[in-house]
């Protein structure tokens, strides 16, 4: 299940971002559900499944959500993607594998990302202290380059690796958590929802593992 084939990214060229992050620890993250065609009108099964990685906490009780809107984060998504060679060359986007395709990143800043990989709906995540890690770390646990797990070749649905499958092991790796109220889904019978039925538009493996960090809100 990936979306389209060509990634949109920023002006700004990803090494450029990354150098500015060196130091700096993933502080958050957003999973954004989107729709493949009419595919997923018909099953939230059938969507896409994207990461947005932050080195800013999301404040969910920041009234002016300005600030977080304009952040730059990394989209990091796995699809069946040949590597797209002017994009690379200028540095818009990165193919983890190369010319292998498959898993790749780019800049997107959180406003955009909700619009486009939210359709169906997102989860905002804060991740603590004691678990952020840098980009380079997160990326080298969750796909060694030497095991070329998350390459073009491999993705397969249903049976097998694909953008979904990547987002639950990229969760484990993160470990972030949230409320119910950090979900977000577009359906309106389901943005009612004050139990985890407002999870609903997310699938079944990826809300398995989600289940694990959330936490339960303040009285």
């Amino acid at each position: 299940m990936s979306r389209s084939l060509s990634s949109s990214s920023s002006s700004t060229s990803v090494s450029n971002l990354l150098s500015q992050w060196e130091h700096k620890g993933i502080s958050s993250c957003v999973l954004g559900m989107s729709k493949i065609g009419k595919a997923s009108n018909l099953t939230y099964k059938l969507s896409h499944a994207a990461l947005l990685l932050l080195t800013k906490k999301i404040d969910y009780d920041e009234d002016d959500e300005s600030e977080i809107t304009n952040e730059d984060g990394i989209l990091i998504e796995y699809g069946d993607y040949e590597e797209e060679k002017s994009k690379v060359q200028k540095g818009l986007v990165v193919y983890h594998y190369g010319d292998k395709g498959g898993l790749r990143y780019y800049i997107k800043k959180y406003g955009e990302f909700i619009k486009e990989f939210g359709d169906i709906g997102y989860v905002d995540m804060n991740i603590h202290e004691n678990n952020q890690t840098t980009f380079d770390v997160f990326i080298n646990k969750v796909a060694k380059r030497e095991d070329n797990k998350w390459i073009k070749k491999n993705y397969s649905v249903p049976f097998g690796f694909h953008c979904q499958t990547f987002a639950v092991e990229a969760l484990k790796e993160l470990k972030p958590y949230f409320k119910t109220s950090n979900v977000y889904p577009s359906d309106p019978n389901l943005a009612k929802k004050k139990s985890k039925q407002k999870m609903e538009f997310i699938p079944a493996n990826i809300k398995e593992q989600l289940i694990k960090f959330h936490i339960k809100e303040n009285n």
